[in-house]
């Protein structure tokens, strides 16, 4: 096995870590990030960072945000105020309760279909249909103020946290917004080996049109524009890692809601107003976290301890030798 495999950097850097680790690698399936991994006879097939040890029923609630929101509801944990989208008068009651929602299909992944900062009944009409072209059942959110942060559990333990931040360009006072954001559609894609896309669509051209600039207008130089609401890294968001100075509420709401689901490797997504202070929502949970995006903390070398703990073992032992 090597990376010329054509696997992706999520999955790449499990195979690395399980390859550097004397564990066989055979590539079922570059596209998806498929591998098998086998050690004295033991064979365990993953998916980039979803494994056979998670359980399709944690997939099955990650994948769905209604059973999400209720499974960590019942758990006691703090999730947005929100509801299931009727399409009828209650929605706009609900607009009008929270005066700032995130529109969501209740089904879907990579921040596809959801649509931040509605604020009007027109608004609401166009983002229900937007969620609703990915799944028929739409989740509408109380949007809450703060950073949006992505914690990794990798068995029961926090193993990284990054803040994830919109796209964003900046002026030079030469070039149009378009081209900027065309620019920065190349730089993000090439970074993340084509798994980023920042599409000059309808949704970037209504967060453009609301800060008072077209696709065509100069940005003037050294003024930032945010060109997107969602941050995920796969519509083009950036991250920054704040492992090291995670609050233990935070922390401690992360592993809960991993135990909630009963999931084995998990990324937690938390609203947090202030990042020294306790307070946070939940917002979702995702049960295949692009580890790659949180170098360097040693997320492959966790998940790979989770598949193969007797490798761990004898690291430590090797390190103890040394």
């Amino acid at each position: 096995m090597n990376r010329s495999d054509g696997l992706n950097a999520y999955a790449g850097i499990i195979a690395d870590e399980a390859h550097r680790r004397g564990i066989t690698v055979d590539v079922l399936d570059a596209s998806i990030g498929e591998l098998a991994l086998q050690l004295d006879g033991r064979r365990l097939v993953t998916v980039e960072s979803r494994s056979e040890l998670t359980s399709d029923a944690a997939v099955a609630c990650c994948d769905d945000k209604v059973v999400t929101r209720s499974i960590l509801e019942q758990a006691g944990l703090r999730i947005a105020p929100g509801r299931v989208a009727t399409f009828d008068d209650a929605d706009e009651r609900f607009l009008a309760a929270h005066a700032d929602l995130v529109v969501k299909p209740a089904r879907g992944e990579q921040g596809w279909g959801i649509t931040v900062g509605v604020q009007t009944v027109e608004e609401l009409a166009v983002a229900r249909e937007a969620a609703r072209r990915f799944c028929d059942q739409v989740v509408l959110e109380a949007r809450c103020p703060g950073d949006d942060v992505r914690v990794v559990v990798i068995g029961g333990e926090v193993v990284a946290a990054a803040v994830r931040r919109p796209a964003t360009v900046v002026g030079d006072g030469r070039s149009t917004v378009g081209e900027l954001i065309a620019t920065l559609h190349a730089r993000r894609a090439a970074e993340t080996a084509g798994a980023a896309s920042i599409p000059l669509d309808a949704t970037t051209q209504r967060v453009v049109h609301a800060a008072g600039y077209t696709f065509d207008a100069v940005l003037p130089k050294g003024v930032s524009l945010q060109v997107r609401r969602t941050a995920n890294v796969h519509t083009g968001g950036t991250i920054d890692d704040i492992t090291d100075v995670l609050h233990p509420a935070h922390a401690h709401a992360a592993r809960a809601a991993a135990a909630a689901i009963d999931i084995p490797v998990v990324g937690i997504d938390l609203m947090i107003p202030d990042l020294s202070a306790p307070d946070h929502v939940i917002i979702e949970a995702n049960e295949q976290p692009g580890l790659a995006n949180h170098e360097p903390q040693p997320t492959a070398q966790r998940f790979i301890d989770l598949l193969f703990p007797e490798t761990a073992i004898a690291e430590i032992s090797e390190i103890s030798r040394a």
